[in-house]
Order: C-alpha cells, then structure tokens, then sequence
C-alpha cells in the first residue's frame, strides 16, 4: 500500500492505465459490436488523453472519496484485504460515474439524451469496471508496486 504521496502518485498512475486501457476497449467494442483490430487501434489512440483525465479524477477526487468512506467502515487495525477491498469497491463506485460521463459527453456532445446515455454507460461500466479492478487491475499493480517499492 501506498505511505507516501509519492508512491500514491506512482500507484494511482498505474492502476488508472490499466483500468482505462482495458475499459477504453471494453466501451469501444460495445460501442461498435464486437472486438476487431480497429477496436484496438482506437483504444491505444484514445488512451493517453483518456488516461490525463482519468489518473487527474482518480488522484484528486476518487482516492480520497474512496478512503473517506471506506474509513467509515472499516478501521485501520482490520485485516488489509479487507481495507483493500473497501477503498477499491470505494474508488469504482466514484470513478465509474465519472468517467462514464466522460465518456458519454465525448462521444455524444451534450444532447438531449446525455443523461439516459450517461446512465446506461454506468451501468454497462460497473459491471466490469468492479471485478477488473478486483481481481485483475488491483492485484497486478499491487504486486508491481511491491516489487518498486519495497520495504
């Protein structure tokens, strides 16, 4: 876990990529019906100014949103995968909503269906924004923090 703001910068700049790099192509082959080369080739050109936006609301508003209320939950001296968890399930539940409208007012403007199209974008990204960054993002980029940052 993250001590320092340093290596909290160092560890939201990495799940930030991983998690917008893999949604990027999650929400473009929804988009356009499947998964093909060109999926691919729109997500590695999106991603950097996708993964600007995303690191900013991650490391300005959803960590610490995250933290506050994963803290009202669970107490420092609880088992760390269970802080862990907390703070992950907190950070999804704020960033998803974020860049979901993002991504909607990129894609669409702001029309009169932003809101329906921002709302179904949530839903649609919840779904696989959580169990990624349960089970792939999260353990990935805690293990590679660990082995940059060891103690």
């Amino acid at each position: 876990m993250p001590q320092t703001k340093y290596e909290e910068f160092v560890f939201t700049l990495m799940t930030s990529g991983v998690m917008i790099f893999i949604m990027g192509i999650y929400n473009v082959a929804l988009n356009t019906g499947g998964l093909s080369g060109a999926v691919f080739h729109h997500a590695v050109y999106a991603f950097p100014f996708e993964w600007l936006v995303g690191f900013l609301l991650a490391f300005l508003i959803a960590g610490k949103t995250a933290r506050y209320f994963a803290f009202k939950i669970v107490q420092p001296g609880d088992r760390p995968i269970f802080i862990i968890l907390c703070i992950q399930t907190f950070t999804v539940c704020t960033i998803v909503p974020l860049m979901s409208l993002f991504g909607t007012i990129k894609a669409s403007g702001f029309t009169s269906g932003l809101l329906c199209a921002w709302l179904q974008t949530v839903f649609l990204n919840f779904i696989m924004a959580y169990p990624l960054q349960i089970f792939v993002a999260g353990p990935l980029c805690r293990r590679v923090f660990a082995i940059l940052f060891r103690r």
